[in-house]
């Protein structure tokens, strides 16, 4: 350690990663996060040289000309690209911390409930091959957000926590250290995103940026009284004309719109309390505690209102919900040896 503090590098950490299809986050022991970036890199076409990673590259892939294209590695919490994605997560790391003495001692990575093993051996074959780490141990994205949420997953007390995720959302009961049942949907913030800017071309013959479909969903999501129908001013290339133009939308029908990917989760979280017929007690224990929001679609406005008008529980967003993963990735980082029970190691085969 002296050693390391005379060179004025790190000698080695503990690091625990969130690879998100929109946001990649990274966090040390003892220090909290230090990495909180887009996961898309911006390429020359050309020649393939990567022109910038993170934030920066977000911003291009907004403006971008036909000499840069976008890639995304990450896509519903999984890796996509393997390439792309190892040397991303190894220049994000670089980045925040750029000289590490010993490198990586020990690496957790949260991963999507339901996942295969196939995607499961990816993230460990990249995490020691390419990161270089020492161990690594792998854990489901609806436990980390239980941990980061203050929920301790070992009580003898079922859990419902949704995980409202940029590509997924993720729902699990989690009772005395396991999940009890869960299920990963595809649906999520961009799939809303997706169907609104599908709306308007189809129904307006207005394309819209991704950006601003987010806006969209943000503004609807915001008002009081969706159902009655207003106007709102959106901006977009008309596909008839050819030509760039401004028109009124009616927010009533962009409300539907943003309402049946809900239903989806509503349905979905609806399927996961039924299925505890045969463990009634369980079922009493979420009635009594009701559902922990997590992940960044929590921060949609009303999305909890929704959800408990739906099914009649009670709804907590936790507190920055969009960094409840990967507080949970530190909790268990600062106190590895009493959450190791959870997570998967690349030695023996965990059951889902």
């Amino acid at each position: 350690m002296i050693f390391g503090n005379v060179l004025n590098m790190e000698t080695f950490i503990d690091l625990g990663l969130d690879p998100g299809s929109a946001n990649t986050v990274m966090c040390i022991r003892d220090k909290g996060i230090v990495v909180d970036e887009p996961t898309i890199v911006a390429v020359a076409s050309d020649t393939g040289k990567w022109l910038a990673i993170g934030q920066e590259a977000l911003n291009m892939h907004r403006k971008m000309h036909p000499g840069i294209h976008s890639i995304q590695p990450v896509t519903k919490g999984i890796i996509a690209d393997y390439d792309t994605a190892q040397r991303l997560f190894r220049e994000l790391l670089h980045s925040a911390i750029p000289r590490i003495l010993f490198g990586i001692h020990r690496l957790v990575i949260s991963i999507p409930y339901g996942i295969t093993e196939v995607e499961k051996r990816a993230f460990f074959d990249m995490a020691t091959e390419h990161l270089g780490a020492k161990e690594v141990y792998l854990v489901f994205e609806p436990v980390a957000a239980a941990i980061g949420s203050g929920i301790d997953p070992f009580e003898p007390v079922a859990s419902l926590v949704v995980n409202l995720g940029a590509d997924t959302t993720q729902i699990a009961v989690i009772s005395l250290g396991g999940i009890v049942t869960g299920e990963s949907l595809d649906v999520s913030g961009k799939q809303i995103d997706d169907e609104i800017i599908r709306h308007l071309r189809e129904s307006h013959n207005l394309a819209i940026s991704e950006y601003a479909a987010e806006q969209i969903k943000l503004h609807i999501a915001a008002t009081d009284r969706p159902d009655q129908d207003g106007r709102l001013t959106v901006k977009g290339f008309n596909l008839r004309s050819g030509f760039p133009e401004t028109q009124e939308i009616s927010t009533a029908a962009l409300s539907k719109v943003i309402t049946a990917p809900l239903q989806e989760i509503v349905t979905a979280i609806k399927k996961s309390i039924e299925v505890l017929a045969d463990k009634p007690d369980m079922a009493v224990d979420i009635l009594e505690r009701g559902i922990w929001l997590t992940g960044g679609g929590a921060l949609l406005s009303g999305i909890d209102r929704k959800i408990q008008s739906a099914t009649g529980l009670t709804v907590t967003i936790c507190n920055e919900p969009q960094t409840t993963v990967s507080k949970g990735l530190s909790t268990i980082l600062e106190n590895f040896e009493r959450y190791q029970p959870l997570l998967l190691d690349n030695k023996k085969k965990h059951k889902q």
